[in-house]
C-alpha cells in the first residue's frame, strides 16, 4: 500500500510518514513526540527520526509549550497544510483500490485477525521484559 501511495504522491518531496502528518494535524499543535509515538505504536527514537525528516522537508515544526518549557508540540507548516488534502485523497484512493471487492465480513475478519496478532505480540513482549 505504501508503494501505491508513493506512486500517487510522486511529486511530493516526502516518501513516507503520511499518516504521521494526519495525526499531527489532529493534535492541533498540542501533540508531543511522545504522544505521537504512542499513537503510531512506535518507539521514541523512531518518532524523533520521523519528526526530524518531516521538519527537514518543511512539513512540521516543533513549538515549545507554554505550560511546560521542556515539551514541544508538533505543528504542521503551511506547506504541509497545502499538501495534506492531496495526501488524504491519495490515501483514500489507495485504500479504496486495495479493498475493492472485499466483503465487509472479510474486512472485519482481517481486522480481528490483525488485532489478535497484535495482542499476541504485545503479550509476548511483556513476557520477555
Amino acid at each position: 500500500m505504501l508503494h501505491a501511495l508513493n506512486e500517487k504522491l510522486i511529486e511530493l518531496d516526502i516518501k513516507r510518514n503520511y499518516y504521521a502528518l494526519i495525526l499531527i494535524e489532529e493534535g492541533q499543535g498540542k501533540l508531543t513526540q511522545q504522544e505521537l509515538a504512542v499513537l503510531l505504536e512506535s518507539d521514541k527514537v523512531s518518532v524523533v527520526r520521523i519528526v526530524d525528516y518531516l521538519a527537514e522537508k518543511g512539513y512540521v515544526s516543533r513549538v515549545r509549550e507554554q505550560s511546560d518549557k521542556r515539551k514541544y508540540g508538533l505543528l504542521l507548516t503551511e506547506k504541509a497544510m497545502n499538501e495534506l488534502p492531496q495526501i488524504k485523497c491519495a490515501m483514500e484512493e489507495v485504500f479504496h483500490s486495495a479493498f475493492m471487492g472485499v466483503s465487509v465480513i472479510k474486512l472485519e475478519e482481517l481486522y480481528k485477525t490483525l488485532n489478535e496478532i497484535k495482542i499476541n505480540l504485545n503479550n509476548r513482549s511483556l513476557k520477555h521484559e
